[in-house]
């Protein structure tokens, strides 16, 4: 691994994660094939974190969404089963 990549994995590991954003040393594994892609596009430390949490954030988003999603059309589909059941009325 040449230095230069190697320096801009050590900024993002200590002075970015750990520094800036409070993770204790080990506590965030740094990968270095999930990095290299970022670094191969000239991002900054800094900058390449900032977009893996944007990335996650929106993942997390869009779950949520899809969640939602999913419990309002469980909710209706139960409040039309139950409208069909009481329009039949009651069974003997």
């Amino acid at each position: 691994m040449e230095a230069r990549f190697r320096e801009w994995i050590r900024q993002l590991d200590e002075d970015v994660i750990q520094g800036e954003f409070g993770y204790e040393p080990g506590e965030f594994t740094v990968y270095l094939s999930h990095w290299r892609v970022l670094y191969d596009e000239g991002l900054t430390p800094r900058a390449a974190w900032q977009r893996a949490l944007d990335g996650f954030a929106n993942a997390r988003r869009d779950e949520d969404a899809r969640k939602t999603a999913n419990y309002a059309r469980i909710v209706a589909e139960d409040e039309a089963a139950v409208a069909r059941e009481r329009q039949k009325g009651p069974r003997s």
